[in-house]
């Protein structure tokens, strides 16, 4: 149960970060934040674009290495957790912080503390 579990988080947060940096922004509604502002590198939606697809296409990676019991999954899904932790401190906003504190702690998690064990999701 808990590999699917994180095999869904995987690829719902890779999935989010889609939402989040390429759906079209209606002209007549009000957004509580501008995804495409970075505080570091101003009006840049092509570069939010790139690293958001970047993100997602490594954690959706990760959870199907993860689904296939591919070994790799670890690294993949680390080095996806780490473009979303950087894309989300370039584009900070926050209504960021609750995932920003997510993804470090799974990568801690994963890279240093072996989290979640094989026992536990099967790979």
């Amino acid at each position: 149960m808990w590999r699917f579990l994180f095999i869904g988080f995987l690829i719902a947060h890779g999935l989010v970060h889609l939402a989040i940096w390429l759906m079209p922004k209606p002209p007549d509604q009000k957004a509580p934040f501008d995804p495409d502002h970075s505080w570091l590198l101003g009006d840049q939606k092509t570069v939010a674009m790139v690293l958001a697809v970047a993100a997602a296409a490594l954690l959706m990676a990760g959870g199907l290495g993860l689904w296939t019991h591919a070994d790799w999954w670890r690294g993949v899904a680390a080095i996806g957790l780490a473009a979303s932790f950087g894309l989300m401190i370039v584009y900070f906003n926050p209504w960021y912080l609750f995932i920003e504190g997510v993804n470090a702690a799974l990568i801690v998690g994963i890279v240093w503390l072996t989290w979640p064990t094989k026992t536990m999701v099967g790979a």
